[in-house]
């Protein structure tokens, strides 16, 4: 005998949730679903997607549902959603799950309560309670991604502000890893329903929701990649203009260099102790000497302005605008 929680039972199917499952159960729910009890065992295995599959005839789906305590800084699909595995066989649904009490659950027992005390249980059936349980985790996927779009939004106004901190290209990385994850989930239980659906009408409203909160995702995604490509090529400018300024001083320092170098050549050769320097004796030495500094001053400023070195460059003035 399974032992768990008999949540909802009719003429059609009886629903047991079993949380956080032991050895023990997972024997006994292998042995009453005809399963090897290592298949059972993988279901709960954190790295699983949601897909679907059969054994014989035994059908299960693994549905993630978003995880109800989820870390600020998560950003994997094992930390952002928890797994549900659901087996259908002869009148009995079975959902297994990690946590002692999924909220989605609970609301879903309450609803099919409401139905039972309405008189209408009878006709609620297997595809029906899979349908429910396809609609809750197409809803709790709306608060998450409209967290994860204001996060994405402020993430650009801190950009667009030139906020300056170390932690921005960081944020961007979280929002940009939790959106593909939930891209990830959401894509594969797409997947889910369209081959669980016989017809095109079968929860169409699931559907719906969870394409939207696809787009959602798809969204955040894209916006947050092309955000971080901007983030990137303003540091990338800030660099450049901050080597330009560089570049533009030692430009500057380097022409009065070329200035001063012949002059200090000159200051220097007549100014050593010697006895005999020619033009010591000359009255005229020292303004010879001037002039002659002058002369190469003035050679040396026509060569710099025919070189163009003290015009500014026209690309590096586009690069400050």
């Amino acid at each position: 005998m399974v032992v768990g929680q008999n949540l909802f039972s009719n003429r059609h199917f009886q629903w047991v949730d079993m949380p956080s499952p032991g050895p023990a159960q997972f024997e006994a729910l292998a042995s009453v679903l005809g399963m090897p009890e290592t298949i059972i065992e993988n279901c709960l295995n954190p790295d699983y997607l949601p897909h679907i599959e059969s054994y014989e005839s035994t059908r299960f789906v693994i549905m993630r549902m978003p995880e109800p305590y989820s870390d600020s800084k998560a950003d994997t699909v094992q930390e952002l959603t928890t797994k549900v595995a659901i087996f259908i066989n002869d009148g009995k649904v079975y959902t297994v799950h990690r946590i002692a009490q999924l909220d989605c659950l609970t609301r879903i027992a309450k609803v099919l309560d409401e139905v039972q005390k309405a008189g209408k249980a009878d006709e609620i059936s297997a595809n029906n309670l899979l349908g429910l349980l396809f609609e809750e985790m197409a809803d709790g996927f709306e608060n998450p991604l409209t967290q994860l779009e204001a996060s994405m939004e402020q993430f650009e106004e801190n950009i667009f502000n030139h906020k300056r901190s170390k932690a921005l290209l960081k944020e961007g990385y979280y929002i940009k890893r939790k959106a593909s994850a939930y891209r990830k989930v959401l894509k594969y239980s797409i997947d889910i329903l369209t081959k669980l659906a016989a017809k095109q009408e079968l929860w169409q409203d699931s559907r719906d929701k969870l394409e939207r909160n696809l787009f959602y995702a798809d969204d955040v995604f894209e916006n947050t990649q092309g955000l971080l490509n901007l983030h990137l090529s303003i540091a990338s400018q800030r660099t450049n203009e901050a080597s330009f300024r560089t570049n533009e001083i030692m430009r500057v320092l380097t022409v009065l260099t070329i200035f001063f170098l012949p002059l200090n050549f000159i200051a220097g050769v007549f100014g050593m102790n010697f006895t005999h320097i020619p033009g010591l004796q000359n009255e005229w030495g020292f303004w010879l000497s001037m002039g002659l500094m002058l002369v190469i001053s003035l050679a040396l400023f026509l060569y710099i302005a025919v070189k163009g070195w003290l015009s500014p460059v026209e690309t590096n003035q586009n690069l400050r605008k």
